[in-house]
Formats: structure tokens, C-alpha cells, sequence
């Protein structure tokens, strides 16, 4: 944006001084849809004749960092260019001295980017994009994925090292709606954000493609609440309201984005530009139609019945029904994976070549730097992509000889603990929809929920216009109508009671958008200034000279990232303008239900109780 500031006119172009060579410049010239859409073009100029002599190995460091579309490339293109140059100074020299002439040749050993002429013509790295790929090794792949990274929560230092760089202050926790066309994100979206507006509202329709640009909105999760261990029922009034089960609301980000179909990885549909979209998220929620009724492409092949957010779906119970809920359930992830590992394999061939050379350290060091590189353009970083690599159990020694299974497994692992993923099964008012809904329990088991997101939206939808009051989340004894509510609202009510609260027992929106946070197992924490009284710690604005109203117990928690310290809680804290100074002493609730507490250290790190589901009270003083 700064540089189209500074040159409205296309095409822009930037020069970069590298130093080390005299008068040499880097000088990119971009597209007027980059980094979207268009690449940008990289030249070399210099009056260096040693930087000239070894313009093609520059230029081709430099284009080894260029990103896929969608990711900025300048900076990263540049420290490249720039590092080789630096590494190769002697060689620079040597060649500026001798006019430009090669002083020896360099053996097939030292050639960094030359061809890989040991490897045939067929390798699975030279395939292109469009190739078929080996169905099979990628099935093997994540299930052995699944084997080394359960979806047991036993890994959750995943979460600490991977999505927006919010440390420091509390978790913005973003959760991005996934899923063909027509499966209902955008109805999903609006249940969940509960927007005031119509202005506010996603676009809904039953075609493909409702969703263009990502929708971006907050919403609501259902969060554990100590109040009920500590014996205090009704007299904590958490500062974002209650939710069903003795829990309570807490804030998160809803993204939802444009709709995928078979083939995104190609292009196809609006392709990358949808699964750029999914790097900002924590956790991805993938909605399935559960009713079957849409095809692979989004196409509703079922009739529409009544409006509302009832269950007069359909007419007819199964008619019309054109797919199964299960087979799209690994479509997603398929998707995601062939997107990443054709990525993976477009660079594949640099990675052998340093992989054949990394015989020392430094030149290990090297090869793990260009390796991990690849991913963390993902949002993950460095130290994230390093636990997955050794989680899976490979080793650097042996990437060089590494078959297609193996870049499979490296990226079906990486997706596991980068995207973990629960699957909305929406339409669950459907007629028709229930035993597609069993059959995926089964296989799923705890990551998957029965959704009815056009039945919540509908209960909002009400409650904005004053016919009835509705807790969110809640079931039927939730639900109070208006005495003045028209006819035709009771009566769609009533449909809704019947297929969705009897069966389900709640439209489910917030059960999904609790279980896809819980998947990163965070930490709920309450901040107190007193462990008897159980007074919450609340902002406070600069220009407060007295301490603020007091607010009843428990009032206020905050979310942050597993394995958190207290060190790390007070900076949270401190951030939200609730202490100010230095951290002085922090107490902990070691057991609810006696009140036993216990004092911990600056770097000790925080634990539920051992549970991730419980919530901990936290007392912590500043000077």
C-alpha cells in the first residue's frame, strides 16, 4: 500500500541496494493485482562485474523464497539475494579480480543450483502441478498422521506456536468456516456473529458462491465457569452474559470465506485465494451438509420448503439427496494437503540439492531453514514446523532420500497440528438428515455436531424483530415468546421444537464453535484481586485516580494459549490495563471446592487443575 502511495501509476517498481557489491540494486516490478493474483518480476543491475558474473545464482537464491500467490515475496526475495551474496564474497571477489572469468570449475559436488542430474527424468518432484498424484500414498500418509498426532489434546503446545502474533495479551481466537458451496457457512456466519444490523449480515442463497470475500465477524463461545465449583450459583455475573450448563459467553473471531469445490488446489472455484484465506485461523470448523442434498459443486439437487429456521425443509423425507456427508469429510483436508504439498514439490528440487550438500552444521542449519521455510508461510513459525518434523520422526540426514510418501506424511502432520478441524453437520432439521448424521457419529465420534444454523439464525432473527426471548446456545425451555407474537411465528416454533430441540436438544451453533476452540485446549483465567472475596480485576483508564465500582465475583476471564506462565498472565493482564508496575506475587486456586491456593513462580506455567476444561483463578499483585 505504501508503494502505491508513493507510484499510483502501473507498474510500480522498487529497487533494493544490496550491499557487497558496488552500484548492485535488486529492483522488483509488480503487477497491479500482487500479491492476489499477479507475480512480480525480480532483475539485477550492478556495476559490480563479480555481482554480474553470478547474476543467475543470485537471482535464482532470490526466486527460491519467492512465495505462492497470495504471499508477499519482496522482503523474503531480497534477504535471499542478499545472504548469497554475503556467503560468497570470496568468490565475488575472485571473480571481479580475474574480469568476470571462472578461476576453476566447480565439481558436481559444489554446484548448488544446478540440475539434479542423478535424479530421473519421472521424479515426483518434476511432476507438475497438474499431475495426477498418488491417492494411495496420501491416504497412508494421514493415517499415519493420525497415528503420531491423535486428536487427543495430548499436543498442546501446538497452539503456542502457530496463527496471529497476539501473545501478550489475550488469545483473539479466529475459527474459520470451511466447506463446499451451499453448505451453509454464510447461515452459520450470521448465527454465530449475531449481527444487530441487516447491513451486517452475510449474504445467504443457495447457489455457489454467496461468499466472494471472506466474511469476518465476532461471535460467541461457551466457556467453563468456576462459579458452580466455588458455590456461588447466581452471583457471578460474567461481564459477557451466561451460556447453557452453568458456562459462560466468551468473544472469538468468525471467518468465513468463499466456498470450496473439488479441484482449489488448481485453481479451480476461487482456488487459492480461499485457502489463503484459512492461514489466519486457529482452529477450522468444516461445514457439511448433512441433509446430502447438494452436490460436489454446491448445487442444491433438493427442494426448498418453508423459510424460517424450522424443519419444513423438504417435502419429502430423502428425495433429492445427491451426496454423503461422510465423503466430504476428507475432502477438505484433501484439499488443504494438496494445495500445501504441490507447493512443497514446486520447490522440492532446491531442497534435495542443499539436502545432497548439508554435510556439515552450518549446512545443515541451512537445509532446516530452506525445509521449515516452506511451511510458515502458513502462519506457523519456525519452531512449530520443527516440533512436527521431529514428531514425525524424520531427520534431517535423511531428506535428501526422501520418496513422495515421505513429503506426504510431512505435510499430513503439519495440517493435523496446524488446522485441526470439527465438522459442522448442518441441516439437521432436514428431514431425511438424521440417519446420515448417526453414520457420521459413529465414524467421528467427538469431532463432529448436528448444526441447525438456519434454526438459530431464525431464533435471532426473531429476537432482534421482539417476538421472543432466546438464550443462546439454549434449548426449548429457553425460548419465551412475546405475547404479542404473530401466529405464524408460534407456529414455526413449534416446527423447530419438534426437529431440532427434541432431537438435538439445541441448534448446536455454539456447541460446534465451543468444541472447535476447545480443540486448542486454552486456558481460561480469571484474574482476582482477592482469593476470599473473589473481586475481579477490571480495566482501568489512565486517567482513573480512583479504583472503579466493584464488580460481583468472578466477573472477567480471559483466554490465552496452553502452557502459558504466570509471567505471561500478568503481561496479559497489564495489557488489558487491569495492574500497572511490576509483578510482585501471584496465587493460584489450587482446589475450588476447599479454596486452597497456592503460590507460584514468575516462569511456572499455568494448569487447569490438570483439567483443560476448568477455569483457574489467578491472583496476581504489581508494585
Amino acid at each position: 500500500d505504501d508503494v502505491a502511495r508513493v507510484a499510483p501509476r502501473w507498474p510500480v517498481r522498487l529497487a533494493m541496494r544490496l550491499a557487497g557489491g558496488t552500484g548492485s540494486t535488486l529492483r522488483f516490478t509488480f503487477a497491479p493485482s500482487y500479491p492476489q493474483a499477479g507475480p512480480l518480476r525480480c532483475e539485477l543491475h550492478s556495476e559490480d562485474v563479480g555481482v554480474l558474473a553470478h547474476e543467475k545464482d543470485i537471482l535464482a537464491a532470490a526466486e527460491e523464497e519467492r512465495a505462492p500467490l497470495g504471499f508477499p515475496s519482496v522482503v523474503v526475495m531480497f534477504q535471499a539475494a542478499q545472504q548469497w551474496v554475503e556467503d560468497h564474497e570470496a568468490d565475488i571477489a575472485a571473480r571481479a579480480a580475474s574480469g568476470g572469468v571462472l578461476p576453476a570449475a566447480t565439481g558436481a559436488d559444489g554446484d548448488e543450483d544446478g540440475d539434479d542430474d542423478d535424479a530421473p527424468a519421472d521424479a515426483w518432484w518434476k511432476r507438475d502441478r497438474e499431475d495426477p498424484v498418488d491417492e494411495a500414498l496420501i491416504q497412508e500418509a494421514e493415517k499415519k498422521a493420525a497415528e503420531l498426532l491423535p486428536d487427543d489434546g495430548s499436543g498442546t503446545a501446538w497452539a503456542r506456536a502457530f496463527g496471529a502474533g497476539n501473545y501478550n495479551k489475550p488469545w483473539e481466537f479466529v475459527v474459520g468456516l470451511v466447506g463446499k458451496p451451499s453448505a451453509g457457512k454464510s447461515t452459520l456466519f450470521n448465527a454465530a456473529t449475531r449481527p444487530e444490523e441487516a447491513d451486517r449480515e452475510a449474504a445467504m442463497a443457495p447457489h455457489p458462491f454467496t461468499t466472494i470475500d471472506p466474511n469476518v465477524g465476532p461471535g460467541w463461545f461457551a466457556a467453563p465457569c468456576p462459579a458452580e465449583a466455588l458455590g456461588l450459583g447466581d452471583k457471578v455475573q460474567p461481564e459477557h452474559g451466561r451460556a447453557p450448563s452453568s458456562r459462560r459467553r466468551l468473544p472469538l473471531l468468525v471467518k468465513d470465506v468463499a466456498g470450496l469445490v473439488p479441484g482449489a488446489y488448481l485453481g479451480r472455484g476461487k482456488g487459492n485465494a480461499f485457502l489463503n484465506d484459512l492461514c489466519d485461523a486457529d482452529s477450522l470448523i468444516h461445514v457439511v451438509d448433512a441433509s446430502g442434498r447438494s452436490d460436489r459443486e454446491g448445487v442444491d439437487q433438493g427442494r426448498s420448503g418453508g423459510g424460517g429456521g424450522g424443519g419444513s425443509a423438504t417435502s419429502s423425507g430423502d428425495g433429492g439427496a445427491s451426496s454423503d456427508p461422510l465423503e466430504e469429510v476428507g475432502w477438505v483436508r484433501h484439499e488443504i494437503h494438496l494445495w500445501i504439498f504441490c507447493n512443497v514439490r514446486e520447490k522440492w528440487d532446491t531442497i534435495r540439492r542443499k539436502a545432497r550438500m548439508a554435510t556439515t552444521a552450518p549446512l545443515r542449519e541451512h537445509l532446516a531453514d530452506r525445509l521449515f521455510g516452506l511451511f510458515t508461510g502458513y502462519r506457523a513459525t519456525r519452531p512449530f514446523v520443527t516440533q512436527v518434523f521431529e514428531k514425525a520422526g524424520f531427520k534431517l540426514n535423511d531428506v535428501f532420500n526422501w520418496t513422495e510418501y515421505h513429503a506426504h506424511l510431512f505435510v499430513a502432520c503439519f495440517l493435523r497440528a496446524r488446522f485441526p478441524i470439527m465438522v459442522a453437520l448442518n441441516k439437521a432439521d432436514v428431514p431425511g438428515a438424521g440417519p446420515r448424521i448417526e453414520r457420521a457419529r459413529k465414524v467421528l465420534g467427538s469431532s463432529c455436531v448436528a448444526v441447525s444454523a438456519r434454526s438459530e439464525w431464525w431464533l435471532w432473527d426473531q429476537q432482534r424483530k421482539g417476538h421472543l426471548t432466546y438464550l443462546e446456545g439454549g434449548g426449548a425451555d429457553t425460548v419465551e415468546l412475546a405475547p404479542a407474537a404473530p401466529a405464524a411465528v408460534r407456529e414455526q416454533l413449534e416446527k423447530m421444537k419438534a426437529a431440532v430441540f427434541r432431537v438435538h436438544g439445541c441448534t448446536g451453533v455454539q456447541e460446534i464453535l465451543s468444541a472447535a476452540v476447545q480443540r486448542r485446549q486454552p486456558l481460561y483465567v480469571c484474574p482476582v484481586s482477592d482469593l476470599g472475596t473473589l473481586e475481579p480485576l477490571q480495566k482501568m483508564s489512565e486517567k482513573d485516580t480512583r479504583a472503579p465500582a466493584a464488580l460481583p465475583p468472578l466477573a472477567t476471564m480471559l483466554l490465552m494459549r496452553p502452557l502459558s506462565t504466570v509471567d505471561e498472565a500478568f503481561r496479559v493482564i497489564r495489557h488489558e490495563q487491569m495492574l500497572r508496575g511490576d509483578f510482585v506475587r501471584a496465587e493460584v486456586l489450587t482446589d475450588l471446592g476447599s479454596r486452597t491456593s497456592r503460590v507460584l513462580k514468575r516462569e511456572d506455567a499455568l494448569r487447569g487443575d490438570g483439567d483443560p476444561t476448568k477455569a483457574i483463578v489467578l491472583k496476581v499483585l504489581s508494585n
